[in-house]
């Protein structure tokens, strides 16, 4: 393809984008920076490409132009309210030092690439300059009279974390000592014991591997101790868009934590992207739906006591139609379980069932004010889940999907799943530190409600979320939580989920998740790791 450019022109657009006179090239943000968005709003209605609108209205005596951009996006978002050109900007943040309960209110947003810090390879034994353990002191908890109390509970559950990460190792090591573990270090090799290592280097890789089996595994078994409190950091890649949406919800949280980080994300952007979160602030139509909707909940619910609930997965049936869709919008708000809700909901009457649905519509004063994921429900595959939080956070990253939790809370009882932690002699330690938490937790929810005690529920601590799903969101859910490397809880969850899809749906399903694996694995992250060490070996050779 010929140029229509000057040799000073490509010269020029060389230093914006990878090739400056082919019909697909990249935009280097770097050199644009904030300004990509801008230049790409004039695309639909501008006569030539991108190319040409950035040397006819961006560039200035070889310079680029910022008052003009930032001019012309603030005419198209503002003026214009075209919100897609916010879109064409993103930027990268890194939040550090955050709660796992704000963590989660920051992954809900879909449309972002998230990275958050693990707790299946980091052990959380850090302490401050203070010497205080890693987690996070809420303002009003610290502002009560619970604040002692809270502290002394928080330290005594993570002095114990941190006392059994050593005896867990120990008591792993004995169950797989290194002589008899087996990994294939190398590719092609098959798996080969220590005393096979053919050189220094190879043994080297195989301590390594076996290291980290051991650590992954400890971490995987202990994580259960960790409190919803627990500080880690999250790193996000979105763009304007969606970074208006987060900071709306934050800012428009009840939670004093979100407002504040809120101000402190937009204070980062601001910096970067600028004019694509200048339109984001509190929204009195969050607020205030939110808060009707928990008064009308607890006026409807508040005197009757949620049914027993089992762990594990219930799949509801297809027919609910519009009772399913308000059970949706009041499941948030209470501690009933959907089954429970659509019960309820049939006994009342026309009235009632138009409240709901009104008071979770709210009232709207422009198109931007969207009510919640409930107008969403009637998926092929509508499923509620009683599960331990620390196993939600793991299915919680999959969010092309439908899916709402229930507050944290400790009314769920506590996993059963504690086999290594009973067999290595510590139950009564890990007891010990759920007892203490249960207590503390009834006592914030009475006298500072429930959204704060949440700060003190484990991850071994179950929750109730509900998930919608098609077809092939589930198979992409399914296929990769059940494999070999995954964590053996979820992996339960999954085969479990499966199981009872099959038991619906019969053939359709086996031919459709051809990938899920039903078998168990006691040693997730052995083979996983021992792949790494032979990609890497390949590498150097």
């Amino acid at each position: 393809m010929s140029s229509h450019f000057t040799e000073e022109e490509q010269r020029l657009l060389s230093k914006y984008v990878s090739d400056p006179t082919g019909p697909v090239y990249v935009v280097y943000p770097a050199a644009m920076p904030g300004m990509i968005g801008a230049a790409y709003a004039r695309y639909s209605r501008a006569k030539g490409g991108f190319r040409e609108t950035l040397l006819k209205e961006f560039i200035e005596d070889g310079h680029l132009d910022a008052e003009h951009a930032d001019k012309l996006i603030t005419r198209v978002l503002i003026a214009f309210g075209d919100d897609s050109v916010q879109e064409m900007e993103s930027a990268w943040v890194s939040i550090e030092e955050v709660s796992n309960v704000l963590t989660k209110i920051i992954e809900d947003l879909r449309l972002t690439a998230a990275i958050e810090q693990s707790t299946r390879y980091v052990f959380y034994d850090q302490v401050d300059e203070a010497g205080r353990f890693r987690y996070y002191r809420e303002p009003t908890i610290m502002a009560s009279r619970h604040a002692k109390r809270f502290e002394e509970t928080m330290d005594f559950v993570f002095g114990t974390y941190v006392r059994l990460i050593e005896p867990m190792q120990e008591y792993f090591r004995g169950r797989k000592p290194l002589a008899q573990a087996q990994y294939e270090i190398r590719q092609g090799q098959g798996k080969t014991t220590y005393a096979q290592c053919q050189d220094d280097e190879a043994r080297k890789d195989f301590e390594r591997t076996y290291k980290m089996d051991i650590r992954t595994k400890a971490c995987d078994t202990l994580r259960i101790l960790l409190p919803a409190c627990t500080r880690t950091n999250v790193g996000l890649h979105t763009n304007g868009r969606s970074f208006e949406h987060l900071l709306r919800r934050l800012y428009s949280s009840d939670l004093p934590e979100a407002q504040t980080l809120a101000t402190q994300i937009h204070a980062q952007l601001n910096t970067v992207i600028p004019r694509y979160v200048q339109r984001a602030a509190r929204s009195e139509y969050l607020v205030e739906t939110r808060h009707a909707m928990q008064t009308l909940a607890d006026e409807l619910l508040g005197g009757i006591e949620p049914a027993p609930s089992r762990r594990g997965i219930t799949l509801l049936p297809r027919d609910l139609g519009p009772d399913g869709q308000l059970a949706a919008m009041l499941f948030p708000f209470c501690r009933h379980s959907m089954e429970q809700l659509v019960a309820l909901i049939k006994q009342w009457g026309d009235e009632t069932r138009q409240r709901i649905r009104r008071t979770y519509i709210g009232q709207r004063r422009t198109r931007r004010d969207r009510p919640g994921r409930a107008l969403e429900f009637g998926y092929p595959w509508e499923i509620e889940m009683v599960l331990d939080l620390g196993i939600y956070r793991d299915l919680h990253r999959h969010r092309m999907l439908t899916q709402e939790r229930q507050r944290y809370t400790v009314e769920l009882g506590f996993t059963t799943l504690l086999d290594d932690i009973r067999e290595a002699g510590f139950l009564d330690d890990v007891m010990a530190c759920v007892e203490r938490v249960d207590a503390l937790y009834y006592e914030l929810t009475r006298d500072l409600g429930p959204d704060i005690a949440q700060y003190v529920v484990l991850l071994g601590h179950n929750i109730r979320c509900r998930f919608g799903f098609n077809d092939r969101a589930i198979q992409h859910l399914l296929e990769l939580r059940t494999g070999p490397q995954g964590h053996r809880n979820y992996r339960l969850v999954g085969q479990e989920l499966y199981r009872l899809m099959i038991a619906r749906d019969g053939d359709r399903i086996r031919d459709m998740l051809g990938f899920v694996d039903l078998n168990d694995y006691d040693w997730p992250r052995g083979d996983s790791e021992a792949g790494q060490r032979a990609k890497e070996a390949k590498l150097t050779t």
